[in-house]
């Protein structure tokens, strides 16, 4: 009898422990696969990760680096280098692509406080230094070949172009959501408008190792979700206010209201997309690893590889008929450290078509269109296989220290230049370009080329692309760029009105000395004013020096060159 009941209390127990395992797997593939759910629920599951906290797409070590560097002490140092390749341009390219910058520096983000030794290498012997320095509301650059003293501007802002991507990456601690918020956005957006897509515009896809969901709509489905989407914005006042405190952060000066709502559907409505449009999700183990989206034959992907220690982004732009590619790579190495590795790699490629840019040529010279040529000759210099490509590596090595020593920018170290009147500062701009431009013809004869061959004006395609395309007009890029340099430096959200009245100075000596680069037009608060010395004399009568004022400028699309100040007091 006891052997009897022995042996149906073993049975029992085998059966729950089989309907424990059962219940175990059921579970875990519930909880941990996506054998339950369908590719539509798939979908949703993975794009959401984009944006959470936990599990989302910016790991969690990644996400902590970037907010102690924003706290925290360090030093860092890292180059920048090119690796470029333009058809006929060979020999003007050897000394851009043994041309980079190094540099080294340390920050002090609860002071303020930044500073920068940057380097200009043109060869092993031919090089210029400069320093960099920003302490709290001031600015300033040094170069032993101006002097000792910072020449800088004190407005408030950081200039040294970092400010956007690092509130960019920072995006998620600058506006957060409450829970009833973030319920809210899900109901009004996801529930409403995303969520009533038919299931069957959803489909599982896999390449290599991933598995991906997919989105296909067509052209017009697509333009009916966006049109939904912001149509059901413009009555969400709450969102509408985040998306302009994020474009604030981000230096946008663009207020995102209903009648730019409105001016974005009638954009949308009046977009012609003949492909379908693919939005595609891959996950690697549970979690989002990378983002497609297909539009118009055109591919846009985002990656992400690695772990919290170690972690690679990449995004990059493939053309439909794949001769353009466009790609930006980020990896971060020792994230959980004090010594932190940043690796960027940017490039781009596409087909060049046209002659070289002729790189004598100033400003107000024009390429005449050439002769068709249909000899063998011709059809030889210009082939579809051309293809040029620039390439730009970037390394950041950053080491947390307990405390850094940056000197503050005086009086004493530095000239102001909003503190000056405007006489100083147009005599001081003078001299710097005078000395520069003195600098540069020395250089360049050391490395045994013109003045007007610096490799500088190589490294960016736009000096390549100018003209080349359809033969319009060729600029010089350095040319351009002095141009530019002289009323640049009055650009600012915060000019005080002594120095506005240096810039219109600074405009009327231009145009009566320059020739035909001249500054066309000035708009003061909404007034057009064409720019003639009886105008610059009444502009001037209305500027109050002890007033602030907005500085932009405005550039030919064509040329570069700056042709219209536009200036708007605070």
């Amino acid at each position: 009898m006891n052997q009897k009941k022995n042996k149906g209390l073993l049975i029992t127990i085998i059966i729950l422990l089989v309907l424990l395992i059962i219940v175990g797997t059921i579970a875990g593939l519930y909880f941990f696969t996506d054998i339950f759910i369908n590719n539509k629920q798939a979908f949703f599951k993975y794009t959401s990760q984009v944006i959470q906290s936990e599990n989302g797409f910016i790991e969690n070590g990644l996400e902590q680096y970037l907010q102690k560097k924003k706290n925290t002490n360090y030093e860092n140092s890292g180059d920048i280098s090119f690796e470029i390749s333009v058809p006929g341009l060979e020999q003007e390219l050897e000394l851009a692509n043994n041309f980079n910058i190094t540099y080294s520096g340390k920050t002090d983000p609860s002071n303020s406080k930044t500073e920068r030794e940057i380097t200009l290498n043109y060869s092993d012997d031919v090089n210029f230094p400069l320093t960099y320095r920003q302490t709290n509301d001031i600015m300033g650059v040094q170069t032993k070949y101006i002097g000792s003293s910072f020449v800088a501007i004190k407005n408030g802002e950081d200039v040294s172009g970092l400010e956007g991507i690092t509130n960019f990456m920072n995006m998620q601690q600058s506006v957060e959501f409450s829970d009833e918020e973030i319920q809210n956005l899900k109901t009004t957006y996801f529930d409403n408008i995303l969520n009533s897509l038919a299931d069957n515009k959803f489909s599982k896809v896999a390449e290599g190792d991933l598995t991906g969901y997919k989105l296909t709509l067509t052209g017009e489905e697509f333009k009916n979700v966006l049109v939904q989407i912001l149509e059901t914005l413009k009555s969400d006042a709450n969102t509408i206010n985040k998306i302009n405190v994020i474009a604030e952060d981000l230096g946008s000066s663009t207020e995102f209201d209903t009648d730019l709502i409105d001016d974005m559907i009638e954009s949308i409505n009046s977009l012609e997309i003949t492909d379908n449009i693919e939005l595609t999700v891959y996950e690697n183990s549970r979690k989002l690893s990378r983002i497609d989206i297909k539009i118009q034959g055109n591919t846009i992907s985002i990656n992400k590889e690695g772990n919290e220690q170690e972690i690679t982004y990449t995004a990059g732009i493939k053309s439909a008929d794949e001769t353009a590619n466009i790609s930006v790579s980020a990896k971060y190495a020792g994230l959980n450290t004090e010594n932190v590795s940043e690796n960027y790699e940017i490039s781009l490629e596409g087909p060049y078509e046209g002659n070289t840019v002729s790189n004598t040529s100033s400003i107000e010279e024009i390429t005449e269109e050439p002769e068709n040529d249909s000899s063998e000759e011709s059809s030889n210099d210009n082939t579809e296989n051309d293809t040029m490509s620039y390439k730009y590596l970037i390394t950041n090595n950053v080491q947390f220290k307990d405390s850094v020593e940056i000197e503050d920018l005086t009086d004493e170290n530095s000239a102001i230049l909003n503190e000056e009147d405007s006489e100083y500062v147009t005599n001081l701009m003078n001299a710097i370009q005078e000395r520069l431009t003195e600098v540069n013809r020395t250089q360049m004869e050391e490395l045994g080329v013109s003045e007007s061959e610096n490799p500088i004006q190589y490294l960016l395609p736009s000096f390549i692309m100018t003209g080349t395309q359809n033969n319009t007009a060729q600029i010089d890029e350095t040319a351009v760029n002095s141009f530019n340099q002289k009323f640049e430096l009055y650009e600012s959200t915060n000019t005080k009105g002594a120095t506005v009245k240096g810039l219109l100075t600074t405009i009327q000596n231009n145009n009566e000395t320059e020739g035909n680069n001249k500054i066309e037009e000035i708009n003061v608060d909404g007034e057009e004013y064409e720019v003639t010395e009886q105008n610059i004399t009444l502009i001037k009568s209305n500027i109050n020096v002890d007033d602030a004022y907005r500085v932009e400028f405005e550039k030919d699309i064509d040329t570069g060159l700056i042709y219209r100040a536009v200036i708007n007091k605070r």
